[in-house]
Order: structure tokens, then C-alpha cells, then sequence
């Protein structure tokens, strides 16, 4: 065959080779233009040559044979070497007739070497991933600043702080020629800081000195190259919390890659900064929580699950007179008289089957081997997983209180004698005391009118006892006062209180029968704890904040990653593909060639606005902040989506079989609807075409935990090949039609974000059954 004329039609501006070919590989037409590559040139196609007779074209006649066969569009790749050096090219092969093809030869040399540099970027990516994702804390950013010195071949890595005056930059972590050294300070003024935050990513390639050279470290050592990035919390975007550098002491010549690794990076070493912020917060209320344990003026001490000290509070050790070494290490009961051992032993059943026990009266040895009355009281602490820590006890000395009892029943005896001095105890206590008879108050002392912020005790005297309760504590207080009564025995709580000026206090009270002017009577004894249930409520709640918080960042930041990862990769190939479009436009813009370019725009535009409605439906779900919970029936929320698939149902002859033993569930609507709507759609979708589907429906409450399973019969998955791949984006495993990988990932993004899990049991061919863990039921009720 002869070459095609040149300057006939397209063929007289495209420079790339085109050859017409038929089903045997026989080239019947070549055209190649006088500046092709030489390579091809030589190749010498003209003349009826087959490309069978080129072995290394081998996959382009099997490319040309598909293109026949299916009248679709192939590709095919070969490499050839020249003059020492290798080009690789890609054929696009098009059908031509129902015997033959038109193949464009195209060189890619250049593509493939983007993507080599792809591959590198991410094993670097990979490399450092690996070697850090064991470590946390400050072991984790000293693992951090060795790795990126690897990556980026840096002769000096930092992670800097900005310090609490804003004018030193304080290191965190330091890297210097492949070992850590230790953290240092210098001034904000002269250092490049201010340059990285200003441009977010600053990089010179040489005579760093000499731009900065009242920058500390160029009074040491001489640096040419500098590359750096601004680091800032994830909630505080606005402000940087300091930078994240490396240093070269040659001149830098290239920085491929360097700053997309620094800034995945800078992301994850703020996480860990803000993670050890925090932990420094629960760690210092844990220390406030110790200082209150040790400083309140109450007798605190722990045990174990068998009843040896391991704990005891300053006061308990000032109060009683013993060291600390006489009672660590020593069982509890050892300081009990013998008596109070029995009552104490009787007791014990009750403890371990409530987890608490409150106002047990026991007399208690002090080390000099007085006797102190005390009313006991423990409770039973445990971690989130229900297994014991340890018991707290507290022990109130009511010795003074006993006595002033002893004392009363003497004062029939003494009443003169005795009046004088019960009353300066009384008016004098450190307590306040309230007397009623029937309810109605007889007197109160001198800290009562205090406490209660009266003027005199005649805003109490003749007055309803019970008008001084707050509404929620008035159903304890009546029970306590019932039961003074019934068991002639003192009994204590805590409850809130009614002042005169209408503010209200939290204290602990103790109520005892006396007799009081020749009447039954009780005797209130009570003092302000207000201060210690704000200081344990705050303690607690700040607590779980932190927790909370601790684990939303960490979610948060995974999630970031992923999300991130996902959307570079994704939209990149739509996007290259309509740059290679347009090139082949500008080189022709004959109406063939631009029908063929916009058919193809066209399919590229709708397959990017596809892929963008699915990052959105996953940002969407990852950041969704309206998680309005209700309670929600099951049978309801199934109903419904049976409805919407009428269609679906009816064409793969679905049976459901539903058994939900936990009826209803505290969950938002909107996440409850959608993951029964992806996981029951999944079982129908992917049913075996020989039988008909057949689904399987059960919740169910467990320790506590809410659980939710679907199970089919259909195709399965091979867990061990597709199992750590089966949640991801984009990821499918069937040939469906429908399938986008989308469903299953949204559905575990709602799951988690609640804290709950899912997880899949399947084999192939045999059947799925996904299983729903909502997490703690009581929890999830609390959240609303």
C-alpha cells in the first residue's frame, strides 16, 4: 500500500499515525505525518505489512480483533527503544467497518512518567503512614519529623508551637540528619513563620540565609533550602497554632510532592498536638478530682473487690490519727469494733447486690483507740464496661450528735442543769438544727438563720417544716421523717433547701427522734454541701466532654483523610480525560472529530456530576449536625420503605420474615429510614437470579445494647478477598447494572457517627447477613 496524501482532509494537520487495518492485522492504509515520531517512521507500515509480524504489537491485534467483534472502542499499549532511550505509546482503536478499524497512535511517554511519579508519591505516602501509625503522643511527632525527613531528604524537620505570649516559637519536636535532638525556643521576629502563615505554604530553593539571617538557626549551620506549613487546630482555621518545617543545607533543587505530604501531614501532627492538649485537661481534673478527694473535710477512703485500703484522704488520716502506711494495704473492717464488724457483715450482702449502701451507723477505732461514731456510707464504681474499679466510702462523724442524743435522754434527769448547756451546743453547732413536732417547726439554732439567709429564728418558728423543702426533694424528706418515726433510729440524706430568700442549697441532712418539750420530736441536722455537688457535677460533665470531644476529632480526621483521598482520586480521571478531549479538538476541528469530542465531553460530564453527587451525599453524611433523635418502630420505618419498592419487591419475588423482639429504637428518622432503605435495596438487588429473595429481619436488645440484623440469600461476598474493602467509596463487587459503592459506605459513615458499628457475615454464593450494633440503648435515650 501507498501512504495516505497528506493533504487530504484530517489527515493533513494530525500529526499522530493513523492506520486503517482490517480483522487479519493487514495495514491497508498508513498515514504518518513528516514530523511523527521517527520511531514509528522506521516501523515502515506501508505496503501491506501485518502488525502480527511485530511481536511487540501483539496486544494491539488483539485489541484490533475486540474492536471487530464488539464494534467498540479498544486501546492497547507498546514500547519501543531509540538512540538509548524508551517512548511508550497507547493506540486507540475505533471501528471502521464490519472488517476493520482505525487505530491513532499517541504518545505517552510523559503520562507514564506522571504516573510513576503517582506511584512514588504514594508509597512515600505509604512509607510514612506505616512507620507512624503504632505511635501517639510526642512519640508520635518525634516518629513524624524522622519519617519526613526521609521522605523529603531534609537535613532538619520541626514541628513548632506558637508559646501562650504569641512572641516565641517553642519546638515540639526536632530531626536533625536522622536523629532527634532536644527542643529549643526561638523569637517569632526574624524566623520565616510569619511567610508560611501568610502564603500557607512558603518554599525557597536556595539562599535561605540570606533572607532570613537573624533566624537562630543560620547562626549555627548554613541552610540554602526551606519548605513549610502552617498548622492549625481543626476548629480554629482562623488562627495557626505554630508551622511544620524542614531545612536543607544544599540547595533545593526540586520539591515534588512536598508540599501535598506536608499538609496531610501538618493535618494529622495538629490532631495529635490538640489529643495531647486534651489529655493534659482530663489529666489535670483528674488531679482536681484527687485534691478534692484528699481536701474535703469528709472521711473518704477506697478498697478494692476485697475490702483492702487502697486509697484514704488527707482528712480521714488527720481526723482519725492514723499515717497513711498504717491503713493502705489493710482490710477495712480492721478499724471496726467488734460489734460494728457484725453489723457491718450483715450489711455486706445488700452492698455487693446494689452496688451502695448509705448512713450505716458504726462505731469506728481511732489510733489513739477512741471509739467514733460514724455513719457509713459506699458506693460501688465501675468502667463503661460494667467491670468494678473500686468502692469509694465515706464516713460522717456523728459522734458529737450521739452525745447530744445521750445527753437528751438525760435531760429529764437535768432539765435545769442541762438546759444551759444543750442550748449553747445547740445555738453554738457547726451545723444547722431544725426541731419539728408534727411538722410544724419549735426552733432552729443560730446556723440555721445562716444557712437559710433568715433574719431571726421567727422566720422559721410555727412555720410547715416541709415549706422549707424544695418540690424535688419533698418526696425523701417525708419518707425520711416517716421512717425516723417508724424505727426510732436516725436516717441521713441529701436533698435541696428552701431559703427564706427563695434561693435554693443542697445539703446533707440527718434527722433523729428526741423528745422536745415533752413531745416526739425530730431533730434535722444539716450543713451546705452545694459547693461539692457543683464541684462533682462539674468534674463529671467536663469529663465526658473531653471524652466526647477526644473521639469526634479522631473520627473526624479519619474521616478527612478518607474523604480527601477519595475526591483527589476520583475527580482526577474525568477531568484529565476532557483535557485530552479539547487537545484532540484544537488539533482538529473537523465536525467528525468534534462530534466525536462532544459524544465523549458529554459522557465525561455526566460520570464528574455523578461522582460529585456522591462526595456530596458522603460530606453530607460525615458532617451532618441536624441528628434529631425520637423513638421509632421498627415495623413502622420497614412499612414504609416496603411501600416505596413496590416494584422491586414484586419483580424479585421478595419474602420478608420479620421478627423485631426490641420494637422500637431513640434514633434520628432520617438515618434509621436510610440504612433499612441501602441494606434492604442490597438483598434485593444482589439476589440470586435461580431463586427468589428471601430476607430476613431481626432486632433485638442485649446487655444493655440496641443490635439490628438483615439477612439474605443472596450472591454473598468473599469477605477474604473484598472484606477490608467492603464499606469503601466507589467500591463495588457484582456486575450490576445499579451498583455505585456508595450505599454501604453511607450507611456505616450514619452507624458510627452515632457510635455504633456494623459488620458483615458472608460467603459466596451462600448469602449476606449484616448486623447493626446502635450502641448503648441508655446513652442513646440520654442524648436527646
Amino acid at each position: 500500500m501507498t501512504p495516505i496524501d497528506t493533504k487530504q482532509g484530517l489527515l493533513k494537520i494530525v500529526k499522530d499515525p493513523i492506520l486503517r487495518i482490517d480483522w487479519s492485522g493487514r495495514v491497508l492504509e498508513c498515514h504518518c505525518h513528516p514530523s511523527s515520531d521517527p520511531a514509528i517512521l522506521e516501523l515502515d507500515l506501508y505496503n501491506n505489512r501485518n502488525i502480527k509480524d511485530f511481536e511487540f504489537l501483539g496486544e494491539v491485534y488483539k485489541a484490533v480483533r475486540d474492536c471487530i467483534e464488539s464494534q467498540e472502542s479498544q486501546s492497547a499499549y507498546f514500547s519501543l527503544g531509540r538512540l538509548g532511550s524508551r517512548t511508550h505509546y497507547e493506540v486507540l482503536v475505533e471501528p471502521n467497518d464490519t472488517d476493520e478499524v482505525l487505530a491513532i497512535i499517541k504518545e505517552i511517554t510523559k503520562k507514564r512518567q506522571r504516573e510513576n511519579e503517582l506511584i512514588e508519591y504514594y508509597d512515600l505516602l505509604q512509607n510514612i503512614y506505616e512507620a507512624t501509625s503504632s505511635w501517639t503522643g510526642t512519640d508520635y511527632l518525634d516518629q513524624l519529623t524522622l519519617q519526613l525527613s526521609k521522605a523529603l531528604k531534609a537535613d532538619y524537620t520541626a514541628i513548632c508551637l506558637i508559646d501562650d505570649r504569641q512572641d516565641l516559637l517553642e519546638t515540639v519536636s526536632v530531626n536533625f540528619i536522622g536523629g532527634k535532638i532536644e527542643n529549643v525556643e526561638w523569637e517569632i521576629e526574624g524566623s520565616p513563620f510569619e511567610e508560611v502563615v501568610t502564603h500557607s505554604y512558603f518554599e525557597i530553593g536556595h539562599g535561605f540565609k540570606n533572607k532570613f539571617p537573624h533566624f537562630e538557626l543560620n547562626q549555627y549551620h548554613v541552610f540554602n533550602g526551606f519548605v513549610g506549613i502552617p498548622l492549625y487546630y481543626n476548629e480554629l482555621y482562623s488562627k495557626p497554632i505554630g508551622f511544620i518545617f524542614a531545612l536543607y543545607e544544599r540547595p533545593l533543587a526540586s520539591s515534588t510532592h512536598t508540599e501535598k505530604i506536608l499538609q496531610i501531614f501538618s493535618t494529622r501532627a495538629a490532631a495529635e498536638l490538640q489529643r495531647i492538649e486534651y489529655q493534659k485537661k482530663i489529666e489535670d481534673s483528674e488531679n482536681r478530682f484527687k485534691a478534692l478527694y484528699n481536701n474535703t473535710p469528709a472521711y473518704f477512703s477506697s478498697t478494692n473487690k476485697s475490702g483492702v485500703v487502697i486509697e484514704v484522704g488527707d482528712y480521714f488520716l488527720e481526723k482519725t490519727g492514723y499515717a497513711r502506711k498504717d491503713v493502705i494495704g489493710r482490710r477495712a473492717m480492721h478499724f471496726l469494733t467488734s460489734r460494728s464488724r457484725k453489723d457491718a457483715v450483715k450489711m455486706l450482702p445488700d452492698f455487693l447486690q446494689n452496688g451502695y449502701c448509705k448512713d450505716v451507723a458504726l462505731q469506728f477505732i481511732k489510733k489513739n483507740g477512741d471509739i467514733m461514731e460514724v455513719m457509713f456510707s459506699a458506693t460501688t464504681i465501675r468502667d463503661e464496661h460494667g467491670r468494678f474499679v473500686k468502692n469509694i466510702m465515706s464516713l460522717n462523724d456523728v459522734t458529737l450528735l450521739r452525745q447530744v442524743e445521750r445527753d437528751l435522754r438525760l435531760s429529764e434527769e437535768r432539765v435545769i442543769e442541762e438546759a444551759n448547756r444543750f442550748q449553747l451546743l445547740f445555738d453554738n453547732s457547726p451545723v444547722g438544727i431544725i426541731i419539728h413536732s408534727n411538722g410544724v417547726i419549735k426552733h432552729v439554732n443560730t446556723e440555721t438563720v445562716r444557712l437559710a439567709r433568715g433574719n431571726s429564728i421567727y422566720d422559721f418558728v410555727g412555720k410547715q417544716a416541709m415549706s422549707f423543702v424544695h418540690p424535688e426533694s419533698k418526696e425523701i424528706a417525708q419518707a425520711r421523717v416517716d421512717k425516723i418515726y417508724k424505727t426510732k433510729k436516725a436516717h441521713r440524706n441529701e436533698q435541696k433547701f428552701l431559703c427564706v430568700d427563695g434561693s435554693v442549697i443542697e445539703v446533707e441532712a440527718m434527722g433523729t427522734l428526741i423528745d422536745y418539750q415533752g413531745e416526739e420530736s425530730v431533730q434535722i441536722a444539716f450543713y451546705d454541701i452545694s459547693d461539692r455537688k457543683e464541684a462533682e457535677r462539674h468534674i463529671l460533665v467536663r469529663d465526658q466532654e473531653l471524652e466526647v470531644l477526644n473521639e469526634n476529632l479522631a473520627r473526624q480526621n479519619n474521616q478527612l483523610e478518607e474523604f480527601a483521598h477519595i475526591a483527589s482520586h476520583n475527580l482526577r480521571a474525568p477531568i484529565t480525560n476532557m483535557l485530552s478531549l479539547i487537545k484532540i479538538r484544537e488539533a482538529d476541528p473537523s465536525e467528525a472529530t468534534q462530534a466525536f469530542v462532544w459524544e465523549n465531553v458529554g459522557k465525561t460530564v455526566r460520570n464528574l456530576d455523578e461522582t460529585i453527587i456522591e462526595l456530596n451525599d458522603v460530606v453530607k453524611t460525615s458532617w451532618e449536625l441536624d441528628k434529631q433523635r425520637k423513638i421509632l418502630h421498627f415495623e413502622e420505618v420497614l412499612e414504609k420503605i416496603l411501600n416505596s419498592i413496590v416494584d422491586q419487591i414484586a419483580k424479585a419475588d421478595a419474602e420478608f420474615v420479620v421478627n423485631f423482639d426490641m420494637p422500637s429504637i431513640f434514633y434520628p428518622k432520617i438515618y434509621l429510614e436510610s440504612i433499612l432503605q441501602n441494606l434492604v435495596t442490597n438483598a434485593i438487588k444482589y439476589r440470586r437470579s435461580n431463586e427468589k429473595a428471601l430476607i430476613k429481619l431481626r432486632s433485638w436488645e442485649q446487655n444493655g445494647r440496641g443490635y439490628l440484623s438483615i439477612e439474605d440469600n443472596g450472591l454473598g461476598i468473599d469477605l477474604e478477598k473484598h472484606g477490608d474493602k467492603l464499606f469503601g467509596l466507589r467500591k463495588t463487587f457484582h456486575a450490576h447494572q445499579d451498583a455505585r459503592g456508595v450505599g454501604l459506605f453511607i450507611t456505616r459513615a450514619q452507624i458510627e457517627s452515632l457510635g455504633g458499628l456494623i459488620s458483615v457475615e458472608s460467603k459466596e454464593g451462600k448469602g449476606t447477613k449484616f448486623i447493626v450494633d446502635f450502641g448503648t440503648l441508655k446513652l442513646i435515650s440520654t442524648d436527646h
